[in-house]
């Protein structure tokens, strides 16, 4: 093993070991702690797109492109490029959220705290983008998890986030004990836990309805990780408990790390169901597909459903997140390389549009704007630096022509009509949902743009100061994620392509 291979990691664990140590000698201000956060994940980003063998950047990769894509074999840990794409998608929302939480009070306490857990949650993050094993898959989500419980609570002194990170922790463990539980009852029917021995490149020995049941907990177990239908629950409360800036690290980050080990733990057995139909109960393949089906479109139509009742902004944008994650388990169902790249172009949208909309409820906040969505009346005309980009981030979600929300359902949905079957029907529930999420999307540009601004708004509300007093660090991860909304709505072609080389390499290695 070459430590350089992990070196968006190594970079990772050592930002956040500074951050405790100046900590630790007397070292309190947030710009500091902040800086190294930003710093880090921008290279370790920097990195993996080199390892992606972008030419401008390749001098930086570390891993080599003979070690990339390689057949899986029984080890703990391989490189794939589908696993290092979503490496760039977990360091660039943290990088958006450190820059944003620059922001903040400058000798606001326990910021050492917050920007080293930050840290620790993206390290989980990429180990579960190069994790082979479902063990080591497993402990990887509990890096992540454990630092996220605390970041949710990182405003210790505030009862709600206190009371919503008691949510996501007793939510959490359950969800855990019935993974490992799931894996255990693989272990035993397969006799390993590597995605090698679990079918991707061997045949199939031992008690195949042990593996059923297996499977069945790990979908509940992960289902609560990506907050899917019926596991979702949990995510509302903690989403509107959590500081905003955790609520787009949340939506944008470590949902996403659920959604690729979706891919991991449940692509195998599609395709060993296809290639070696006796390896597992009759019509194993099938089921699981249909199961996966009717999660991604419960998860969708639920979603969007609870979010047409919300008054409040950000219990809005979270079940709004949640009907993304049918979305996205679109791609897990059909199972195509063109399906498993438009999930991960849509994840990847998902990170502009969800953590940026995540990042301006905060910055509203930050000037006096109220959590109900009637608090936003007249925001649009008063604060247009504010209301432009949202209302972007909004019509992108709904799936507007022109924004990268467009494109990446379009991908997507071509993917399960190319699929056929009763793949059809799902890319119809999710055209039937984006129709029904314009609803709850425009009440919001409504109130914005359309409605007079309340008589109590004042200065606070307009904004004083530079940057209209939302700070230089979170107008500056606004724009970026506005522009790249934009941008890649636009011109969405690189991206795209290499995503869907990327997929295609992920299943010949699964095959």
């Amino acid at each position: 093993m070459n430590l350089l291979d992990f070196l968006p990691e190594l970079l990772l664990l050592a930002g956040a070991l500074l951050v405790f140590l100046l900590d630790v000698l007397g070292v309190k201000r947030l710009e500091v702690f902040g800086g190294i956060a930003a710093a880090v994940t921008a290279l370790g980003e920097l990195v993996v797109i080199g390892d992606l063998g972008y030419a401008p950047l390749h001098a930086l990769s570390t891993i080599p492109a003979s070690a990339i894509d390689q057949p899986l074999g029984p080890t703990l840990y391989a490189f794939t490029s589908l696993g290092l794409v979503f490496q760039a998608i977990f360091l660039l929302t943290a990088f958006l959220v450190a820059l944003a939480s620059l922001s903040r009070p400058s000798h606001e306490p326990g910021a050492a705290v917050f920007f080293g857990l930050l840290l620790l949650a993206t390290l989980g993050m990429l180990l579960v983008a190069v994790a082979s094993d479902l063990i080591f898959l497993l402990l990887a989500i509990e890096v992540t998890s454990l630092s996220t419980y605390l970041l949710v609570a990182y405003p210790r002194k505030e009862p709600r986030p206190v009371e919503a990170a008691m949510k996501f922790f007793i939510i959490g463990a359950l969800s855990t004990a019935l993974s490992f539980f799931g894996a255990s009852l693989l272990f035993g029917a397969y006799g390993g836990t590597s995605f090698y021995a679990l079918g991707a490149a061997t045949g199939y020995v031992g008690y195949p309805y042990l593996a059923t049941v297996g499977y069945a907990l790990l979908i509940a177990g992960l289902g609560f990780k990506v907050t899917a239908v019926p596991f979702h629950a949990w995510a509302v409360d903690v989403y509107d408990g959590a500081p905003d800036d955790v609520s787009a690290f949340l939506a944008g980050g470590s949902k996403k790390m659920g959604v690729f080990a979706f891919f991991l733990v449940f692509l195998g057995p599609l395709l060993l169901a296809e290639r070696m139909p006796s390896a597992l109960p009759s019509g194993f393949g099938p089921s699981l597909q249909i199961t996966l089906g009717v999660l991604a479109v419960l998860t969708m139509t639920v979603g969007n459903l609870l979010a047409l009742r919300q008054k409040e902004m950000k219990r809005m944008l979270a079940y709004s997140s949640i009907s993304q994650a049918g979305y996205m388990l679109i791609g897990v169902a059909v199972g195509t390389g063109p399906a498993i790249a438009g999930a991960t172009f849509q994840v990847f949208a998902h990170l502009f549009m969800k953590t940026g909309a995540f990042l301006v409820v905060g910055a509203a906040a930050s000037i006096g704007v109220g959590p109900l969505i009637d608090d936003w009346r007249g925001l649009g005309n008063r604060r247009p630096s504010l209301g432009v980009p949202f209302a972007l981030m909004l019509l992108s979600l709904a799936g507007i022509p022109l924004t990268v929300g467009f494109v990446s359902k379009f991908v997507l949905f071509s993917a399960a009509v190319q699929a056929q079957g009763y793949f059809v029907w799902l890319a119809v529930a999710g055209l039937l949902n984006s129709a029904l999420s314009v609803f709850y999307y425009a009440r919001v540009l409504k109130v914005m743009f359309l409605e007079p601004s309340p008589a109590s708004a004042g200065v606070g509300a307009t904004g004083s100061g530079r940057f209209g007093g939302i700070g230089a660090g979170r107008a500056g991860a606004i724009l970026l994620a506005t522009v790249a909304i934009v941008a890649l709505g636009i011109y969405p072609g690189p991206v795209i392509s290499g995503i869907q080389l990327a997929a295609t390499h992920f299943l010949q290695i699964g095959a």
